[in-house]
């Protein structure tokens, strides 16, 4: 008959209390779900440490952050004109006189040096500008905004001269007499003065003095009345 030492009866010991053990352990944790279970709340799963916030890149160096970029700044408005303007005045070192009547969109001119020069010109005005000629093609005038006052370049006969002319408020303007084969212009400055020419079938001669509110002239007992021009006169 075999007897067991005290080594094998010591293994049996320990492994008895690793048995033991064991089971008390799962026992212990169906314990706890259940009682979780009943009582319905639920063990948070451990989480990860929060990221710092703003966590520099490597290196140790905060990136730059980009600058905002300025607003471009609006252009100004376009200069346009009032639905309806008179300027009138000289020329830039010229005896050449000058009158633009705008309506809308259109332009009516008269250029005149009160003895031999004279042309009549339509044209278009349109966002602060203006283009004119004459029927023949021989006059033309351009002009644009500058401020409160129209200035350009006309050309006439073959010259071309600068010009910045002012409003005109009434009875200062452009005016046209017609009867018969006589035609007559008047342009009238801000200060009163008076330019004009006499067209009797081509022959030139300075205009008669026109009294505005009286509104006609006398010419060898012939009565031409003087109509006020406008940007949409027609001739």
């Amino acid at each position: 008959m075999t007897h067991r030492g005290p080594v094998v009866t010591a293994v049996v010991v320990v492994g008895g209390l690793v048995g033991f053990m064991t089971a008390n352990s799962a026992g212990a944790l169906v314990a706890n779900k259940s009682a979780d279970q009943k009582t319905g709340v639920e063990v948070p799963a451990p989480q990860n440490p929060p990221e710092q916030a703003n966590k520099p890149p490597k290196g140790g160096a905060e990136a730059p952050s980009s600058p905002e970029k300025p607003a471009k700044p609006k252009p100004p408005p376009a200069p346009t004109f009032p639905a309806e303007v008179m300027y009138s005045g000289d020329a830039t070192a010229s005896d050449l006189a000058i009158a633009v009547a705008i309506k809308g969109k259109q332009a009516s001119a008269y250029l005149c040096d009160g003895a031999a020069v004279e042309d009549w010109l339509k044209g278009t005005a349109d966002a602060g500008k203006v283009e004119l000629s004459s029927k023949n093609g021989g006059s033309a005038l351009s002009g644009a905004l500058k401020g409160k006052r129209l200035a350009g370049e006309v050309t006439f006969r073959g010259k071309t001269v600068p010009f910045s002319i002012a409003v005109a408020p009434p009875p200062a303007g452009l005016y046209r007499g017609q009867n018969g084969q006589t035609t007559i212009g008047w342009i009238v400055l801000p200060n009163g003065k008076q330019v004009g020419i006499s067209n009797e079938g081509g022959r030139e001669t300075p205009a008669p003095e026109l009294d505005p509110e009286k509104g006609f002239v006398t010419v060898d007992g012939m009565r031409i009345d003087a109509e006020q021009v406008e940007g949409d006169t027609t001739w």
